[in-house]
């Protein structure tokens, strides 16, 4: 949302003074061209990264009306609330420039400011939306620090709509530019900004931005929803207390038989899976051997998967060394085969 009543100033009935239209120092673009340059980036930047984000152009203390049943004056809405694309696009390119500025006072022309009907605009405009929206951001463009000119009536009912807007969820932040005589934000729009959400994110900033570069940093920081990456659990996990003692309190499960009611030991208990009918134990894992059998018995449909190779480890299992050489021995023989069963994985 920007203000057009500083951009566009009637000095007498002959003379018009543009005062946002002035070029900075060192080539540095006007104030307008510089806020037209920040929107122009933020439609792209959602054009890009997020096609499901509204974003709405507003124009205020200007002298033409165009709001939704254009119930507040001096508030021109360039955009609605809607999906940015490169229709959008063009639009801002045509308010930039000499050319943007004629196009601007033919359009919108100057009127009296009233910030707290542009902020009741702005209001109606995130209601109309029937979508849940995840966050809402207003962003004000102005180098004006008292906009009502001490109008104390304009000041109340502008921050009165301000603190229904933040009470609905919605965060205003100020991108004041520069001005002369300097900006003071203490004036006015300190009671209308909503305060840093946590200790990362900027505040009201006092000094305004002179360059674009600053402008569109301060933009940059604000557009982007920040997300935590991680949580830290500073919570720690409940130990439950013996009384007596005040000692951690230990967990032990003991197993009973059903009928006779005596104790199981862990080596006692087996665990086994029904399959067909019966009870199919698991055992331990390892290799263990069958027997041998000639080869007359292997037939072409007993290949199931590629050979497995096993090497000796007297580390986990002592005598694994001799039962591998025993195998190796017996393979040599051309008229057996060695039939044995392999567990990879403990149940």
């Amino acid at each position: 949302m920007a203000e057009w009543g500083e951009y566009y100033q009637k000095e007498d009935d002959e003379s018009g003074v543009f005062e946002m239209f002035i070029k900075g120092e060192d080539g540095e673009p006007s104030n307008f061209d510089m806020t037209m340059q920040c929107v122009r980036s933020v439609y792209t930047s959602k054009i890009i990264s997020s096609d499901k984000a509204l974003v709405a152009l507003v124009f205020y203390g200007t002298e033409q009306s165009k709001n939704p049943r254009n119930s507040f004056k001096h508030v021109y809405v360039y955009h609605d609330l809607d999906s940015p694309g490169a229709k959008r696009l063009q639009d801002i390119d045509k308010l930039q420039g000499e050319k943007g500025a004629q196009l601007a006072e033919k359009t919108m022309g100057s009127g009296e400011t009233t910030l707290g009907e542009a902020l009741w605009c702005c209001s109606n405009l995130y209601s109309d939306i029937k979508l849940q929206l995840s966050h809402k951001r207003l962003m004000i463009f102005t180098c004006k620090d008292d906009p009502h000119g001490g109008d104390s009536a304009k000041d109340r009912h502008a921050c009165t709509k301000a603190a229904d807007l933040k009470e609905t969820g919605v965060v205003i932040d100020l991108m004041h530019l520069t001005k002369p005589e300097g900006f003071d934000v203490s004036l006015f729009f300190c009671d209308i900004v909503s305060p840093p959400e946590d200790e990362s994110e900027l505040g009201l900033q006092t000094e305004p931005s002179r360059k674009l570069e600053d402008l569109q940093k301060r933009v940059r920081a604000k557009e982007l929803k920040k997300r935590a990456q991680s949580r830290t659990a500073y919570k720690p996990l409940a130990i439950r207390l013996y009384r007596d003692t005040n000692e951690p309190v230990r967990t032990k499960t003991r197993y009973f038989h059903a009928h006779n009611e005596g104790t199981f030991l862990p080596n006692n208990m087996k665990r086994a899976q029904v399959y067909g009918k019966k009870q199919i134990k698991f055992d331990d894992p390892g290799l263990v051997l069958m027997g041998f059998k000639s080869m007359e018995r292997l037939k072409l449909h007993h290949h199931i998967r590629p050979a497995l190779f096993i090497y000796p480890e007297e580390e986990q299992i002592s005598g694994r060394s001799s039962f591998v050489d025993v195998l190796h021995l017996f393979q040599f023989n051309p008229s057996v085969f060695v039939t044995d069963y392999f567990h990879l994985f403990e149940s």
